[in-house]
């Protein structure tokens, strides 16, 4: 009996929560949130289209590319001595333009005077020894025809005669050997040039061997300016093609023809040279200049301001070569 009343509340109140549960189960579902509209994915941009390593179509069926040259002198020379002696006084200086034969370095000249007097005594006492001979040889030639001497005599005296003609001869040589050391002791411009270069000074002893270099000379007119052509353009460049050449460094826009291509490609660059001569009589011009360049084949048409822009992209300085 005591344990009833409280078997009851826990009855109703079990009923209660199962009630409870049941209304919780029959609430209509929550509305679902509305679905976000689903966003066009944005197209990516289309990438930029690379530039080509290769000048563009257009431009290669046209004119040949923009291609880089350099000035260089058309004749370089370092000039050494013929003889050996010590400087006596060296003529010109860096920057000087000088005349083909002008004097640029004179050697001591005292040795070679000595030997040129000695040639020509030696020479004196071999036209004295042939004139006696050929005096014994004539009276000797004339009793022979007498028979006043022997055979034997006479071939003594012929012998001796054609000695002293090759004595003179060997005399005259020395002679021209001593002359020709003394002119060479000045040493001389070979062409028209610039000099480039002083290499020695006075009191200097310069030899033959090893060669002492003395001073270095360029002639600069003309001027050559060296085209660097890759091998894929190299089947349209022939002499006389049109060429346009643009020097930075100057300012100056010449139109020119091609004057020689070089059959071999460089074995460091893998290019082919060609060559164009630019008259210099102003001297404006030197050596060492860079160049931009455009080879127009004949049956190649003119290059329109597009083509020209991105054949210049193209243009690659060329590297300082050691």
């Amino acid at each position: 009996m005591t344990a009833r009343p409280l078997f009851v509340p826990f009855f109703v109140l079990a009923t209660l929560s199962c009630q409870r549960g049941a209304e919780v189960a029959r609430l209509p579902q929550a509305q679902a949130a509305p679905a976000v509209a689903a966003l066009p994915t944005p197209t990516p941009p289309a990438p930029a289209t690379a530039l080509a390593a290769d000048p563009p179509a257009a431009v290669a069926r046209s004119a040949s590319p923009f291609l880089s040259g350099t000035t260089e002198a058309h004749r370089r020379s370092t000039l050494t001595p013929k003889v050996s002696s010590a400087v006596t006084r060296v003529h010109v200086r860096e920057g000087d333009m000088v005349k083909q034969g002008q004097p640029l370095v004179t050697l001591d000249t005292r040795d070679f005077l000595l030997r040129a007097e000695q040639a020509e005594a030696a020479r004196d006492g071999a036209k004295v020894q042939l004139d006696a001979a050929k005096l014994d040889w004539d009276r000797v030639k004339s009793l022979l025809a007498e028979t006043a001497v022997p055979q034997s005599q006479f071939d003594a005296i012929d012998a001796r005669y054609k000695g002293a003609k090759a004595g003179l001869a060997a005399a005259e040589a020395a002679v021209g050997l001593a002359t020709k050391a003394l002119h060479d002791s000045v040493v001389r411009a070979p062409f028209d040039g610039l000099i480039v270069k002083r290499l020695i000074n006075e009191g200097e002893y310069a030899t033959v061997m090893p060669a002492t270099p003395l001073v270095a000379i360029e002639e600069i007119d003309p001027m050559d300016l060296r085209i660097q052509v890759p091998a894929t353009n190299i089947g349209q460049v022939a002499v006389g093609d049109a060429v346009h050449a643009s020097l930075p460094a100057t300012g100056q826009e010449l139109d020119l023809r091609l004057t020689r291509v070089v059959p071999a490609s460089d074995p460091h660059t893998r290019t082919f040279s060609a060559i164009v001569e630019i008259p210099n009589r102003d001297h404006s011009l030197r050596s060492g200049l860079y160049a931009e360049v455009t080879l127009r084949p004949r049956n190649a048409r003119a290059l329109t301001e597009t083509e020209t822009a991105k054949a210049r992209r193209h243009l690659i300085p060329p590297r300082d070569l050691p």
